[in-house]
Order: C-alpha cells, then sequence, then structure tokens
C-alpha cells in the first residue's frame, strides 16, 4: 500500500511547529483540512490532555481507499485537533 504521510511535532515551550512527511504543501493543507471534516460529529473527548513538552501527531494518507489514520500522544482528540487548526493557521493555509 502506498502512504504519504504528515508529522507534526509541536514544542510547547517555543510555541514552534517543526512539519515532516511525502506530502506538497497544497496536499499538506488538504490531509489536516479533510481530517479536521471526518472529526465533525465525533463528539467531546472529556480525556484530559497529557502534559508533555512535545506532541507530535502524524496523520497518514491512503489512496488506495482514501482512509486517513492518526497516531498522536496528546491524550485528547480537542488537543490534537487544536495544534492541527493552529498549525493551518500559522502556515497561511487556512482560508
Amino acid at each position: 500500500m502506498t502512504q504519504l504521510y504528515l508529522e507534526v511535532k509541536y514544542f510547547v515551550k517555543d510555541n514552534k511547529f517543526k512539519i515532516s512527511g511525502n506530502f506538497s504543501q497544497e496536499g499538506l493543507k488538504d490531509i489536516i483540512e479533510e481530517f479536521l471534516r471526518l472529526q465533525i460529529g465525533q463528539g467531546a473527548d472529556l480525556t484530559p490532555p497529557r502534559d508533555l513538552d512535545v506532541y507530535t501527531i502524524r496523520l497518514s494518507w491512503f489512496p488506495e481507499n482514501d482512509g486517513i489514520t492518526v497516531v498522536s500522544n496528546t491524550g485528547n482528540k480537542g488537543l490534537r485537533d487544536g495544534i492541527l487548526m493552529e498549525v493551518l493557521h500559522r502556515k497561511g493555509l487556512s482560508d
């Protein structure tokens, strides 16, 4: 299976991001927006967020079935999605 991925590391102390992966700039925007759209209506996550110095979120997209998977160490979906929204905003990718 072909897999495209995006990994975001958010450094809390410096309030900075490091983004890696094999997406183009346009693809980066598309995968984050599509993932966030899929989260709408999923309900609140009342799990407490983890208190870390560095949060890591990895989105993988599988073109064969248009599936997206996510792995993160945030402990909370709201924190995870908030970090991804901030990536869109800071990278100038949000409309």
